[in-house]
């Protein structure tokens, strides 16, 4: 994942980021310990350095030539645009980035009022839970990064500042969507500790705190070594351009006859996941099927201990499901124009609530069998099918549509049946032959998407392009 695509958290997840998820999701069933990847959380920063809570005992290293060699620089363009580079004398420009580093600790002398630490990558405010307040992260400073630009777009304040011990520069992006987003940035140059560090900084922080926060950072290297090979760099995640394999193309439009489709109450087989007796992979043949849907504008029909947190704040005073507030956006160049609101309207949100049954058919117990649903909104017209991502939708005057509310199409988030094992805990703990296991599946949807949704129980989580199992194995019709 490029860090510079994490800008902001928004309502729907990025195309190239449910591309990532379903390659890793393919990749992990072939492992015996089958990892579900889609209970993670949408804002962290990627794990890229350890980054500690709390200071430990620093090492010394082969470092760069003195920090005050390396200098950040920051030009203008337009009205909006702005060009970052890290630059060193000749001397610090030779010097070779090791084959081991150390891990990185942060420690926070300065903590805004009220926040504090929810894991070692974030500090925030307790009632902003997986939005806003700080994430942290790191890429490694190669010699070749030294010079490289980085371009960048929608930016509203910007400047070049010494923060405390370290040279950086502060970001601040236009930000159509509010109530969490990640719209504001600070670099950081550690080149003792061969590092940049990432500041991804919430809209409900003060330009003041953040610079004040960053001011206050220790960065220290602590006892344990990691190897720099494969580990990213500035340039490689900050400025290259990744060039798309055609092998990666992703189809979101097929002939009609291409995708086998099915009703509710029709069963139909797909390939499982999961451990024999003996704790070894396997793959087998089961049948699934979509036994009912319930639309309810509440969250009664939920399991309460099972409610995902921050479903909780989609409910009004009068305990139903409030409505969204959608904004139609132009977008704007980012040089000299930036996005705009055209018009904004509101939409109730709806709990859609999916019964589904796996049935065993095969002749060999299953263990820990991984199950994942997901939802895509899809037309139909002159016999073609084409899937549409409700926030990349464009019409007369406007490129695109932003919410702040609960609704989202995609990945799983409610289900009712899970153990204590892999990522996530949506398996089913053992299914022996012939048995079946009934659960149930939920998300929060605009109402104006009822109409077009499908179920997608494959297990591969694809919510935005027909994988291959979805053309393989089919869809339910859940239209409302």
């Amino acid at each position: 994942m490029r860090l510079e695509d994490m800008k902001s958290d928004i309502p729907e997840t990025p195309d190239f980021i449910h591309k990532m998820i379903q390659n890793e999701v393919a990749k992990q069933i072939q492992d015996t310990k089958v990892m579900n990847l889609q209970r993670r959380k949408t804002w962290t920063i990627p794990k890229i350095a350890a980054v500690a809570a709390a200071c430990t005992l620093a090492v010394s290293t082969a470092a760069y030539a003195g920090v005050n060699l390396y200098h950040w620089f920051l030009e203008k363009q337009g009205a909006y645009g702005v060009a970052v580079k890290i630059d060193a004398d000749s001397m610090a420009k030779e010097t070779m980035l090791p084959d081991e580093v150390p891990e990185v600790n942060l420690f926070a002398r300065y903590i805004p009022k009220g926040m504090s630490w929810n894991d070692e990558y974030h500090l925030q405010y307790p009632e902003h839970e997986q939005t806003g307040g700080f994430s942290f992260a790191s890429v490694l400073l190669d010699k070749n990064d030294l010079g490289q630009v980085v371009q960048d777009q929608n930016v509203i304040d910007s400047e070049e500042r010494t923060f405390g011990e370290y040279q950086g520069v502060y970001l601040k992006y236009n930000s159509i969507a509010k109530s969490g987003t990640f719209n504001q940035r600070i670099y950081l140059v550690c080149p003792d500790l061969y590092r940049v560090i990432m500041i991804y900084i919430g809209d409900d922080v003060s330009k003041e705190d953040a610079i004040k926060v960053a001011e206050n950072l220790v960065i220290t290297g602590n006892t344990t070594m990691v190897k720099t090979a494969g580990m990213p760099t500035w340039s490689e995640d900050m400025i290259a351009e990744k060039i798309e394999n055609d092998d990666d193309e992703i189809i979101t439009s097929v002939n009609e006859k291409e995708l086998p489709v099915y009703q509710i109450g029709d069963t139909f087989d797909l390939n499982a996941t999961g451990e024999d007796t003996n704790g070894e992979y396997l793959t087998k043949t089961i049948s699934a099927k979509v036994d009912s849907i319930q639309i309810a504008d509440d969250l009664q029909l939920l399991e309460p201990d099972k409610i995902p947190e921050e479903w909780t704040e989609a409910i009004g005073a009068d305990g139903k499901l409030s409505a969204n507030t959608l904004n139609y956006v132009k977008s704007g160049d980012g040089i000299n124009s930036l996005d705009e609101i055209v018009k904004s309207e509101a939409v109730n949100q709806k709990l859609v609530y999916a019964t589904v049954t796996y049935t065993n058919n095969s002749d060999e117990e299953i263990d820990h069998m991984l199950y994942l649903g997901a939802l895509l909104t899809m037309t139909k017209e002159n016999g073609r099918v084409q899937i549409y991502v409700p926030t990349e939708q464009s019409g007369d005057g406007y490129d695109r549509i932003t919410w702040d509310g609960m609704a989202k199409t995609g990945e799983m988030v409610y289900y009712n049946v899970s153990e204590n094992y892999g990522n996530g805990g949506n398996y089913i703990s053992s299914i022996k032959p012939d048995e079946s296991v009934q659960l149930n599946m939920a998300w929060i949807v605009n109402e104006n998407d009822l109409e077009n949704l499908y179920l997608n129980v494959t297990g591969d989580g694809a919510s935005y392009e027909f994988s291959e199992n979805i053309l393989k194995n089919g869809l339910v019709d859940i239209r409302k």
